[in-house]
């Protein structure tokens, strides 16, 4: 294990965790009582019940974390765009220096001004990606500079300011709901009830489950440099460096342990900018991150590198439901 990664150390001493309960967590819960509160003033205060002018869909979750939102996203983008629409998006811009700042993600784009998941977003669809963290002055100016049939929010499912006409929820197939307390004893930001508001579920889950939703598609991967391509078939019974900044690397390490690969993991704070040190080891092991982990380091030169392409499947059910929604939508 590399000691450049920084590991769950509350949750490895059973102090802390979002899936469990421990002292930590029992600690906290007046804080989450406080949160629970101070979102309820909000939902009622800062809702907006004004009509929108171009439909809006928020793709969003009831916990913190990741549950494959920038990924249903980008099939998403590119599934609408396949049917002749003009797609906009609003990203959060997480974690960048100017989170409020609107920015429209173009070939120059950094990670550090517009955040990985607007650049990953805009490198991988046709849609108008615009950074804000104050997503209602970010659908104003999109509306108003560029002409749009629906905008999508990765992420938004709390801020109530940007009227939503459709809201996508994803769950986790496996602890959908964590240890079942609010932030920030636990993942919650809504507690378990209120998902039955939410018309639209569907599950992130193993290609063989049952649950309505999407699953992951990991079959290859690219070298840092996009001139070679490999199955990740051929990696079984071999050690690999696993690089990552995601939200939820567990299942994607669960996933990479069922090639009968050997996982050396290395895992950093979720949307953390990486360096080229993070990514020399003494040995000759191949090195893999996440297409989301590559669009942050594109300036560094990579040996033996590659990273995993973002692509999943959604079953078909989830489809003609997405589309008969967004059809009644359009037609109103």
């Amino acid at each position: 294990m590399s000691n450049k990664s920084k590991l769950p150390f509350l949750k490895k001493f059973y102090i802390y965790s979002l899936d469990n309960i421990y002292i930590l967590n029992l600690l906290l819960i007046p804080l989450s009582l406080l949160y629970l509160g101070i979102n309820f003033l909000r939902k009622y205060l800062f809702i907006n019940k004004k009509r929108n002018t171009v439909p809006v869909i928020v793709v969003g979750n009831l916990t913190v974390g990741g549950t494959g939102k920038t990924s249903l996203v980008i099939w998403l983008c590119n599934y609408l765009h396949s049917r002749k629409y003009n797609i906009g998006v609003i990203s959060g811009g997480y974690k960048t220096l100017e989170p409020r700042k609107i920015e429209i993600v173009n070939e120059n784009s950094v990670a550090q001004n517009v955040g990985d998941e607007a650049i990953l977003i805009a490198s991988k669809t046709n849609a108008t990606v615009c950074k804000s963290k104050n997503r209602s002055k970010a659908y104003e100016h999109l509306v108003k500079n560029f002409n749009l049939d629906i905008i999508i929010s990765d992420d938004g499912l709390t801020h109530y300011s940007l009227k939503r006409d459709i809201n996508i929820v994803i769950a986790k197939e496996s602890k959908p709901f964590g240890n079942g307390l609010p932030i920030p004893s636990g993942p919650l930001r809504e507690l378990p009830y209120n998902i039955k508001k939410y018309e639209n579920i569907i599950f992130n889950k193993r290609p063989n489950s049952d649950l309505p939703g999407f699953s992951y598609e990991i079959s290859q991967l690219i070298s840092f440099n996009k001139t070679k391509k490999i199955d990740i078939a051929e990696l079984s019974g071999t050690s690999v460096h696993l690089v990552t900044a995601i939200a939820n690397p567990d299942f994607l390490i669960s996933n990479l342990k069922s090639f009968n690969i050997d996982i050396l993991p290395h895992i950093y704070p979720d949307h953390q900018l990486l360096s080229s040190d993070d990514f020399n080891f003494d040995d000759d092991h191949i090195v893999i991150m996440t297409e989301k982990d590559f669009v942050k380091c594109g300036n560094f030169e990579l040996k033996n590198t590659y990273y995993i392409p973002t692509k999943i499947i959604v079953d078909n059910d989830i489809k003609i439901m997405l589309n008969d929604k967004i059809s009644d939508l359009l037609r109103i």
